[in-house]
């Protein structure tokens, strides 16, 4: 059984790499996650070909699935950086350690001949601990990147990438869950379904990578203002603890502006544009992005997204109890106040006045 369904799962990761790989005007992620989906096939095979102890060469292949179960928290990490970098030049340090994985990994072998319990056991530390600080590292950017999405758009579903936060989280159950199953191994004696339903889990993290890989890679293209662009000028986002003192914008014109921005928003009602961002706002306010920025932590105590969907709500609430809005639906209202989705704006709504929409129109 386990066999079977190890093989089902390595077929599926192999079609959806192919799938991937054969896409026009593949993305650095498509490349990326290609990869992995192409090493994961691998993981799995040596993994199922090293339970069939009649083979004398099964050792090796186990050894080589340790090496390569050590591999998937590099490749979500690298499938992270590649939503925010676009060129071979930014993965630079990624390649070079993956090489000394590879060159470390290949020395080993040569031990695991002569003393194979004690390499397997060093093997399987060095690679959690890879697995481990990699998948950190990814968490990080990724809410590293939502922090500066959040900065200067003001609807970001489109940008977001929920998906691979939640590829984190089903890594770590799977590498929790192997973890599990070797220290069964070692100490105690336990029935062979276990192996099974282990490798069920495996195939469903296949399926949810192949199928959310392909849906949602090409989006994060879309991005308008990259994450690592160089700046022309002075920084587009500032933290809130950090001191704007060196930033040309005193605290009196930053009350002025903060007045001009309120202005702006309630007579022109920029925010009914789905597609608002900080630098259009900025350039219809003459005013350079930072300075924004700047007023929004400092006055308003928000981020761009946040003041700009308050805006929203306020817009909609005004006009769910209109009786000049009375004939259209929710969704239409939510897409006239700036909203691009329906579970958008039920989230926000809801989170802000403590209602949705429909429940807050009937009332």
């Amino acid at each position: 059984m386990f066999q079977i369904i190890s093989l089902i799962a390595a077929f599926q990761a192999l079609f959806f790499g192919v799938l991937v790989i054969t896409k026009k005007n593949k993305s650095m992620l498509d490349k990326h996650l290609a990869t992995w989906l192409f090493f994961l096939t691998a993981n799995i095979l040596c993994i199922t070909i090293s339970q069939n102890v009649n083979l004398s060469y099964s050792g090796d292949f186990l050894y080589l699935g340790y090496i390569l179960v050590g591999l998937h928290g590099f490749f979500l990490y690298l499938c992270t950086k590649s939503l925010i970098n676009h060129s071979h030049k930014d993965f630079k340090k990624e390649y070079v350690t993956i090489a000394v994985y590879w060159g470390v990994a290949i020395t080993g072998f040569f031990f695991y001949n002569s003393y194979p319990q004690t390499t397997a056991v060093i093997t399987r530390i060095f690679a959690f601990c890879f697995n481990a600080f990699f998948i950190i590292l990814a968490v990080r950017l990724f809410h590293r990147y939502k922090a500066f999405l959040e900065t200067n758009f003001s609807n970001i579903d489109k940008l977001s990438f929920n998906w691979m936060r939640f590829l984190a989280f089903g890594l770590i159950l799977i590498l929790s869950g192997a973890l599990i199953l070797v220290i069964l191994h070692e100490f105690s004696s336990f029935q062979f379904s276990l192996y099974s339903l282990f490798a069920i889990i495996v195939l469903l993290f296949v399926n949810i990578l192949g199928f959310r890989g392909i849906k949602h890679s090409t989006i994060f293209n879309q991005v308008v203002i990259p994450y690592n662009q160089p700046q022309t000028e002075e920084p587009t986002s500032i933290s809130k603890d950090k001191s704007y003192e060196n930033y040309g914008l005193k605290q009196e014109d930053a009350i002025s502006l903060s007045e001009q921005l309120k202005n702006y928003m309630e007579t022109e009602k920029p925010y009914t544009n789905i597609d608002l961002n900080l630098k259009d706002l900025a350039a219809a306010l003459e005013t350079y992005p930072h300075y924004i920025t700047q007023v929004l932590n400092t006055v308003f105590n928000q981020n761009f997204y946040d003041f700009i969907n308050t805006y929203r709500t306020e817009e909609a609430q005004r006009r769910l109890i209109d009786p000049q809005f009375k004939k259209l639906t929710v969704l239409a209202i939510a897409y006239d106040c700036g909203f691009n989705s329906k579970s958008t704006f039920n989230r926000i709504f809801k989170q802000k006045t403590g209602l949705t929409p429909s429940e807050y129109r009937s009332q």
